[in-house]
């Protein structure tokens, strides 16, 4: 599977602190390397999420 990079300040999965799937966080630009199609644990739900899911209770990285 392919990762993009994507804008961290969307209210997905892979761009939540609480979400432990495979990613690559660059603060400086505020962006993810990610493949959104992968799964990740939700430690907030206590489950396996897609990156690209979307949650309400979003915790933004950095």
């Amino acid at each position: 599977m392919a990762q993009e990079l994507k804008k961290a300040d969307t209210k997905r999965c892979f761009a939540c602190i609480q979400w432990d799937g495979q990613r690559t966080w660059y603060p400086a630009e505020r962006m993810v390397r990610v493949d959104e199609s992968r799964e990740g644990h939700c430690k907030m739900f206590h489950e396996k999420r897609k990156g690209s899911a979307t949650c309400e209770r979003f915790s933004v990285m950095g």
